[in-house]
């Protein structure tokens, strides 16, 4: 019985095609989730201008420093004060919005 050999040159060939393949999942998957993140800003955006742009022409201020997801939670919650009606899955929607559209402008908490 002839031994077979198997030369460096398959392995590598076999690695490399795997590290391509692997790499093509993992672009379609940061583009879907890239995907889905801009329909929940969709509707985030769509729930923020139904519920907050009646009062508030814009979150951009650039006079003011950015906000902590946390600051957003107060300011969201404060607004219950004023008659905006939001359930708790709402108030998460608009707080992810605002944090998002500002991020890289915020503060460290504490």
């Amino acid at each position: 019985m002839k031994k077979r050999h198997v030369g460096w040159w398959r392995v590598s060939t076999f690695f490399i095609c795997a590290l391509f393949l692997l790499g093509g999942l993992c672009i379609m998957a940061n583009q879907s989730m890239a995907k889905n993140k801009s329909v929940a800003h969709k509707a985030a955006f769509a729930l923020y201008a139904k519920k907050c742009l009646g009062c508030h022409d814009s979150v951009a201020d650039p006079e003011k420093p950015g906000r902590t997801r946390d600051d957003w939670h107060l300011v969201v919650n404060v607004m219950h004060k004023y008659g905006m009606d939001l359930t708790a899955d709402e108030a998460d929607m608009i707080v992810d919005l605002l944090y998002d559209l500002r991020q890289g402008m915020e503060r460290e908490a504490g």
